[in-house]
């Protein structure tokens, strides 16, 4: 078992409380297999309603009568970049948190500004790398400006903090898209409240693995190695 799929299995456990064995954990080949092994440890817990569903409606209680949102506005297709209040939205958003008593995920940057950031960290850490190499190997400067890219990691990491009272995007933007995050982020806390299903069992299991893989949510089907077809490793 790879290092990828160890951290992914530890983030499993987290998400639903469980531990699983690690003989059992290196018999997980597909997707399959870890809904099985998933399902087998939490069953127990079982229970026919739908927290995705309870979780919307509690959105949509909040959005509705904390932040003024229009009810005929929020179907389940509708962006909240849309539909949300823009004026001292992470301020709203925090207050959102603090309502939902739930993590949420964090707001992120403008296209603007995102690809602004990106071209920055390009600039700042392979151009000081590149300027350390050629002052090194060509001028015969000391080996300690190796440290320069350093630098630029840490210049980086500093102009992405000061971006921070920008970062005001939802991502993922659709109601169900940010419910079901919402949901998989908060997963081990909400069973030990009303139990679990299945089919929610499943979606989490899906979510955790697109995010770890960085692969679509579609593309994480029961039948997919996770090895082979998921790429790692």
């Amino acid at each position: 078992m790879g290092l990828d799929t160890v951290e992914l299995v530890v983030n499993v456990e987290k998400a639903f409380g469980i531990t699983i064995p690690d003989r059992e954990a290196e018999k997980i080949i597909t997707v399959g297999d870890f809904h099985a092994v998933v399902w087998r440890y939490v069953q127990g817990r079982q229970s026919m309603r739908c927290k995705s569903q309870q979780l919307y409606y509690k959105l949509r209680h909040a959005l509705i009568h904390t932040f003024k949102v229009e009810r005929n506005d929020i179907q389940l297709s509708a962006s909240l970049n849309e539909i949300f209040p823009q004026t001292n939205r992470r301020l709203l958003y925090r207050k959102l948190e603090r309502e939902l008593q739930l993590k949420l995920p964090q707001l992120v940057l403008p296209a603007t500004w995102a690809n602004a950031l990106n071209i920055a960290g390009i600039i700042l850490i392979p151009g000081m790398l590149v300027w350390s190499l050629v002052l090194v190997k060509l001028y015969d400067y000391t080996s300690w400006l190796y440290l320069l890219p350093v630098l630029g990691i840490i210049g980086t990491i500093f102009l992405s903090n000061i971006l921070d009272p920008v970062r005001t995007v939802f991502n993922p933007e659709t109601v169900k898209a940010f419910t079901q995050l919402v949901l998989s982020q908060n997963y081990a806390t909400l069973i030990q409240e009303t139990g679990t299903n299945q089919k929610e069992v499943e979606m989490v299991i899906n979510h955790l693995i697109a995010d770890k893989s960085g692969l679509e949510l579609h593309e994480i089907t029961p039948e997919k190695s996770i090895t082979n077809d998921l790429g790692m490793n």
